[in-house]
């Protein structure tokens, strides 16, 4: 999870024009052991757990500020001084190339000091490293066996991964519904957002729980609040949709920007179709669609990429220019995009 989250296959298209479809996902790896603002407050990304620099593409960070903070987390691991949190926080920067470089052998090192340390987001974030092969062979039941101690533990990031594992039958579990909600259930109550998120998915699926959009709602918004942009998507679609809300399109436009801001690609996406489109309380604006557009399209949304493609195609919003068009035609196709295949094969 990390980067933009994994829709996976149990997602269900909504049969509305632009409304896409609401989202499962994974989870950030690099759970931080510092505090978070309280759900129903405003969402501040702490300065210690800055996000992943995904709209440059680029994975190292090496702002002062984030250098500052390197130095300081390899000191207190180091030395003892903040122990098996700041070994955490180490792990994070070399995860990300958060002031340093991105190593994720290194970063494994220090999830497991942390871990052993009894600062159990380590041993989530080092299960996260196993779950999806990122310096090491893919290993869900290396992975699973490490949720499992990161939940026990009291880390609720720890609960959210292993509940993931029961919905998708991995790490060698039998596939249980009720397992995964349970699990998701014990992580939301401890704020994880992304727990939150994923068990407002299961009510409105009814997976697991009797469907309860109302349930479904609040989950969400609980998600997005606390920091998840895939929570601000989910609530976004919701109201595009009018399924469990009122329907707006103004209020639908509020949570894309939202979850776009929280590295949401999907939420970049379709505030992107609701700025060219003009709906809700804008008007008309493909210069503002373009700039959401070329967000997920650095996001590795191919969907954004064929959509920006189109503006450069007849100079909307953007300048005229075919061969930009081409080449982000190809980007989309090449990710994936059927229309963006469709376009780059156009005469």
């Amino acid at each position: 999870m990390r980067r933009e989250l994994v829709l996976f296959t149990v997602a269900v298209a909504i049969a509305a024009s632009s409304v896409g479809c609401r989202k499962l996902f994974h989870r950030r790896h690099h759970y931080s052991t510092y505090s978070t603002p309280a759900y129903g407050t405003t969402y501040t990304a702490p300065t210690t757990t800055t996000t992943y620099a995904w709209d440059a593409g680029a994975a190292t960070t090496t702002s002062p500020a984030k250098s500052a903070a390197f130095l300081g987390h390899t000191v207190g691991c180091d030395e003892g001084h903040g122990a098996s949190r700041d070994c955490n926080e180490l792990g994070i920067d070399y995860e990300l190339g958060r002031g340093t470089s991105q190593d994720y052998a290194t970063a494994a090192k220090y999830y497991r000091m942390a871990c052993d340390g009894k600062t159990f987001e380590g041993c989530s974030n080092l299960g996260s490293l196993y779950d999806d092969g990122r310096g090491f062979p893919q290993d869900k039941a290396k992975a699973d066996g490490l949720f499992q101690q990161a939940c026990d533990g009291g880390s609720p990031r720890g609960c959210n991964n292993l509940g993931l594992h029961y919905l998708y039958a991995q790490g060698g579990h039998t596939q249980s519904n009720a397992k995964a909600v349970a699990l998701f259930t014990k992580g939301c109550d401890k704020n994880d957002a992304y727990a939150c998120s994923n068990l407002g998915y299961m009510y409105w699926r009814g997976l697991g729980v009797t469907k309860d959009l109302a349930k479904m709602v609040g989950l969400y918004t609980k998600g997005c609040t606390g920091g998840d942009g895939t929570g601000c998507y989910n609530l976004g679609v919701q109201y595009e949709k009018g399924e469990g809300v009122t329907r707006s399109d103004s209020l639908a436009m509020t949570q894309y920007i939202d979850g776009c801001s929280k590295s949401s690609t999907s939420a970049c996406l379709s505030a992107g179709m609701l700025y060219e489109a003009g709906r809700g309380t804008y008007a008309a604006d493909p210069t503002t669609a373009s700039t959401y557009y070329q967000r997920a399209c650095n996001g590795k949304k191919p969907a954004g990429c064929t959509k920006l493609a189109h503006l450069y195609e007849i100079g909307s919003g953007v300048s005229l220019d075919p061969a930009m068009a081409k080449s982000l035609y190809k980007k989309a196709c090449d990710e994936g995009d059927p229309d963006g295949c469709r376009g780059l094969s156009a005469p």
